[in-house]
């Protein structure tokens, strides 16, 4: 084959390789159409942003990230290493501080999210409205490319990662890739519906810091 037009091919597959890798960060019009309500359904949401929300996170050291505030056990022992634990407030759409909640993470084994191209996990979400009640949620996620796209750069690079990453990062465990409103107390104890996890990372520092809004998105039936 010509020199001239090895290059020419070896250009255009480098291209079509940027392209696909540069599919792991997608802008908020390019999420899933699950991650919209259909007719007849209520859209709940709960919002926060991990710099001014977060109260907590620990782990077993396998997802890439920091955890806070100093001094924080970690999840060290066997059983447990491969779980995550993020405590935090939640808002309403202004801003205004109305709940909390906490996330809890089981990744599989030999899997990480820090170094595997799309890793998928269990999570739970319990939330609490104080005077209206709480909500059960279940879902599966996926890490869509975040460790290779952004925590080892920033490894590699040891500079933050700076961008504009939106992602659903629900994608079950219903066959329409969301996930399931389990149930709820006080207000809420007759909620049944779905919901999707829909996050937007602006920042990840080099000691694993995220600078990410979440939020959860349910849809009521």
């Amino acid at each position: 084959m010509p020199r001239t037009r090895s290059l020419r091919l070896a250009a255009a597959l480098a291209t079509v390789v940027l392209a696909l890798t540069a599919r792991a960060q997608t802008t908020i019009e390019e999420l899933p159409a699950y991650s919209q309500p259909l007719p007849g359904e209520t859209v709940l949401s709960f919002h926060a942003s991990m710099a001014k929300h977060g109260i907590s996170i620990t782990h077993g050291g396998t997802v890439g990230l920091g955890t806070f505030p100093p001094g924080i056990p970690p999840l060290s022992e066997p059983a447990i290493k491969n779980g995550l634990i993020a405590d935090l407030k939640f808002a309403d759409a202004d801003g205004n501080v109305i709940g909390f909640g906490s996330e809890l993470e089981v990744f599989p084994e030999g899997q990480s999210p820090a170094v595997d191209e799309d890793v998928r996990w269990q999570t739970g979400w319990a939330v609490v409205i104080p005077g209206r009640g709480m909500i059960f949620l279940d879902q599966i996620e996926h890490s869509g490319g975040l460790g290779p796209q952004v925590i080892q750069k920033t490894k590699e690079t040891g500079t933050d990662w700076v961008g504009d990453w939106w992602i659903t990062t629900t994608v079950g465990p219903l066959e329409n890739g969301r996930g399931r409103i389990i149930g709820g107390t006080g207000e809420f104890v007759a909620i049944r519906g779905e919901f999707v996890e829909i996050d937007h990372l602006t920042r990840f520092t080099v000691d694993g810091r995220m600078e990410i809004d979440v939020e959860l998105r349910l849809f009521v039936k």
